[in-house]
C-alpha cells in the first residue's frame, strides 16, 4: 500500500518553497522526518527527468560539444545521501525510508556494479537500490545510502542529487564542511535538507546556518521554523503529555525540544547569565567551626585532574577546592583524607565509577563518610537538572575566583541518546573534573532554604562503623607499607581498562 503523507500548514509551505537547500528547525514529533522524505522522493523524480548535459564551460575546457549527453558518466544514474550523527541516531530515518519508498521500486544490485550485495534492503550497510520503471527517464537507478558523520574522513563521494542531513545540532562542523562543497557537484541536483532542532550553542555551524537563510533567504538557501503544536494531528492527550514533560525537565530545555527555540543568550546547557550570577562568595583557607561541610569528589582519568570541592551545607556555597594530577593514586587519597578531617566533612560524594570503586573502598574502610555516586546516562542527567534548577533558582554559589568552574559549566551542552535518553558533552572537548566534583558537592547540601536543625538525623554519620573490620587503631600513615603496595597494583591494573563514563 502506498505511503499516505497529507502535509500540514507548515509542511506545505515548506513544500511550496523553490529553494535548492532548505534548513530547517523543528521541535519532536512536528513531522519534519515525514516533510523531508517526500521531498527526498521529490528530488528523485526531478534528477531522474534531468540529463547530465555539457555546458559552454565544459566544452571548452574539454572539448565536448555543447549540450552533449553525459548521463551515463554518473554512477550511480541517482545518488541519495542521508547522513545522521552517528550510525545509531540514523534508525528513525531509516525505518522512515522502508516504510515510505514502495516496496516494487526495490532491485536487485548486481554485484559488479558496487553498492553491496543481496536482495532488496541492506539492513548491515542501510543502503538500497531503486529502479524508475516509467519510461522515456534520463535516469532510472537510484541509489539511497545512509552514512554516520561522525567520522567526518569518510564522507567522500563524487557528489549526491539530494542529501537529507538530520539531526544536524549533534553533528560536527567538520563533517558539515565535507557535505557542504558536495551540494554542488556536476551533473548533480545539489538538493539538500538540513533539519534538527536549535543548538544550544549560537557558535554552531547550524545556528549559524538557520538564522543566515533566516535573514537573508536566497534562491539557494531559505529557513523554516515549526514548533510541536503545529503538528495539526497531535491528539489533545498527547499535547497534553507533551505540556506534562515541563515538570521533568527545565524550561529552556523543553522549549528547545518542543518550540524550536534556542535558549537566550545561551551557548551551552547552563544559561551564562545564571552562572556568572552564582559565582559571587570568597574562598575560605581554614573552616568555621560554627558551620558543617559537605564535599564532592571527582577522581582523574587519563589526562584529567582529580578535583575535591568543599561547599558549606547549610549556605549552599562552594568555600574551597583542591585540585590535583598524576598516577600516585596513594598520596592523593592521604591528601583526601586529611582535607575530610580538617574540614569535618559530614557527607563525601564521589563518583565510583571505575576508578571511583576502588578509591571509595579505601576511604570507607578509613573511617570517611563517603557516599558512591554510580554515572550512567539516566543519574548524569538528574544531576545536571538538578544543578539547572538550583541555578536558575540562585540557591547555588561558588567563589567569584573560580574561573576554571565557569569556564567548564559554560562548556557543557548536550544532545538525545538513544532510547529517549541525553548525554551530556564538552563543546570544547576540555576537562569537565570541576563541574562533576561542584554537582556531587551540592547533591550533598541541604535543600534550599532550610533551616530546621532537626534535620541533621537525615545526615550521614561522620565515622560511621565501616562494613568491613578495621584495625582499632588508624596508622600514623594513610596506608601501611603492605596497604600501598597492594593498591598500587589494583590501580595499575585498572589503569589498562577504559573509562565506565566519559563525556563525549
Amino acid at each position: 500500500m502506498p505511503y499516505q503523507y497529507t502535509p500540514s500548514p507548515w509542511q506545505r509551505k515548506f513544500h511550496e518553497s523553490n529553494a535548492r537547500i532548505k534548513v530547517i528547525w523543528a521541535g519532536r514529533r512536528a513531522g519534519k522526518g515525514r516533510a523531508v522524505l517526500t521531498e527526498l522522493m521529490r528530488a528523485i523524480t526531478a534528477a531522474s527527468k534531468s540529463p547530465f548535459l555539457a555546458s559552454k564551460e565544459m566544452a571548452k575546457a574539454s572539448g565536448l560539444k555543447v549540450g552533449e549527453d553525459l548521463t551515463h558518466t554518473l554512477e550511480p544514474a541517482i545518488h541519495i545521501w542521508v547522513v545522521a550523527p552517528n550510525f545509531a541516531q540514523s534508525r528513525q530515518a531509516w525505518n522512515e525510508l522502508k516504510q515510505f519508498i514502495p516496496q516494487e521500486m526495490v532491485v536487485r544490485r548486481k554485484k559488479s556494479q558496487g553498492g553491496g550485495r543481496g536482495d532488496g534492503w541492506k539492513e548491515d550497510e542501510r543502503s538500497v537500490w531503486l529502479n524508475l520503471k516509467s519510461p522515456g527517464l534520463a535516469r532510472r537507478e537510484c541509489y539511497i545510502e545512509i552514512k554516520s558523520a561522525d567520522d567526518a574522513e569518510s564522507l567522500q563521494t563524487a557528489g549526491p542529487d539530494f542529501i537529507w542531513i538530520t539531526e544536524s545540532q549533534d553533528i560536527k562542523e567538520a563533517a558539515w564542511n565535507k557535505l557542504r562543497p558536495m551540494l554542488n557537484s556536476s551533473g548533480r541536483l545539489g538538493r539538500g535538507c538540513i533539519e534538527g532542532i536549535p543548538p544550544f550553542s549560537r557558535n554552531h555551524w547550524f545556528s549559524k546556518l538557520f538564522n543566515w537563510a533566516q535573514k537573508t533567504p536566497t534562491e539557494d538557501y531559505q529557513a523554516f521554523q515549526a514548533t510541536t503544536f503545529d503538528n495539526v494531528f497531535l491528539t489533545e492527550k498527547q499535547k497534553q503529555a507533551i505540556n506534562d514533560e515541563k515538570s521533568t525537565m527545565p524550561e529552556a530545555v523543553w522549549e528547545r525540544m518542543y518550540l524550536a527555540k534556542q535558549p537566550d543568550g545561551g551557548t551551552g546547557f547552563f544559561r551564562p547569565s545564571k552562572i556568572q550570577a552564582a559565582a559571587n562568595c570568597k574562598e575560605s583557607l581554614f573552616p568555621d567551626e560554627t558551620q558543617r561541610y559537605v564535599a564532592g569528589l571527582d577522581l582523574g582519568k587519563k589526562q584529567d585532574y582529580t578535583v575535591l570541592v568543599i561547599k558549606n551545607a547549610r549556605l549552599r556555597e562552594s568555600v574551597y577546592a583542591l585540585e590535583m594530577q598524576g598516577n600516585d593514586w596513594v598520596s592523593q587519597i592521604e591528601t583526601i583524607s586529611r582535607e575530610i578531617d580538617r574540614w569535618k566533612i559530614g557527607d563525601l560524594r564521589i563518583d565510583s565509577t571505575g576508578l571511583g570503586d576502588v578509591v571509595f573502598d579505601h576511604l570507607l574502610n578509613s573511617g570517611m563518610p563517603v557516599t558512591p555516586f554510580k554515572f550512567s546516562a539516566q543519574s548524569k542527567y538528574q544531576l545536571f537538572q538538578n544543578y539547572y534548577i538550583a541555578l536558575e533558582n540562585e540557591n547555588v554559589r561558588f567563589p567569584t575566583s573560580w574561573s576554571t568552574l565557569v569556564k567548564q559549566l559554560e562548556d557543557i551542552s548536550i544532545r538525545p541518546g538513544g532510547n529517549g535518553s541525553y548525554v551530556f558533552y564538552n563543546e570544547t572537548n576540555e576537562h569537565d573534573d570541576w563541574v562533576d566534583a561542584e554537582l556531587l558537592a551540592l547533591m550533598a547540601c541541604d535543600p534550599p532554604g532550610y533551616d530546621n536543625d532537626e534535620y541533621d538525623y537525615l545526615r550521614p554519620i561522620r565515622r560511621i562503623n565501616p562494613l568491613r573490620p578495621k584495625p582499632a587503631a588508624r596508622p600514623s600513615r594513610f596506608l601501611t607499607a603492605h596497604r600501598a603496595r597492594k593498591s598500587k597494583e589494583r590501580l595499575k591494573l585498572l589503569e589498562l581498562e577504559p573509562d565506565f563514563v566519559e563525556m563525549k
